[in-house]
C-alpha cells in the first residue's frame, strides 16, 4: 500500500478491516484487524472498520465478545452455537421506515447495511471536505 500511496499522492486511500466471521476476539480475523487498526492509527491512515460496525447495534450495544459474524448472528450464552441475531432483534423492536430502512444486503441484515451506508457516507463526506457539523 505504501508503494501505491507514493505513486498516487493525490489519491485518498481508505484501509478497511475484514468482516466478522464468528471466530471472536481470539480469532485470527480479529487479531489481523487489530494490526490494521494499529497501523492506521500509528501512520495516520483512514480506516473504514467493518468489524467495528458489525459489532454494535444502533443503540451502541456491543456484541463483539459474543463471536458475531457479518450476518449479525452471535452466541447468546457462550456455548459455541450462534443462536441470536442482534440485527433481527433490534429491527423487531424498532419501527421500519423510521428507525431503520429495509434494503437488500448480501449476507447480512438491513439495519447492519444501514449502519455501513451511514458510515460510508460520513467517511466520504469528510474526505471531500465536510467538517462533520
Amino acid at each position: 500500500m505504501s508503494s501505491l500511496e507514493n505513486d498516487y499522492r493525490d489519491v485518498t486511500f481508505v484501509y478497511m478491516t475484514g468482516h466478522l466471521d464468528g471466530t471472536g476476539l481470539s480469532g485470527t480475523l480479529h487479531l489481523r484487524n487489530e494490526q490494521i487498526r494499529n497501523y492506521c492509527k500509528n501512520n495516520r491512515k483512514i480506516l473504514y472498520d467493518f468489524e467495528d460496525i458489525e459489532s454494535y447495534d444502533p443503540d451502541n450495544e456491543y456484541f463483539g465478545d459474543k463471536k458475531p459474524d457479518d450476518g449479525c448472528n452471535y452466541d447468546t450464552n457462550n456455548d459455541g452455537i450462534p443462536d441470536g441475531n442482534w440485527a433481527v432483534e433490534w429491527q423487531d423492536s424498532h419501527t421500519e421506515g423510521t428507525d431503520w430502512y429495509d434494503c437488500p444486503s448480501a449476507h447480512s441484515q438491513p439495519v447492519n447495511a444501514n449502519q455501513k451506508a451511514y458510515a460510508a457516507w460520513w467517511l466520504w463526506a469528510r474526505i471531500a471536505g465536510w467538517d462533520g457539523k
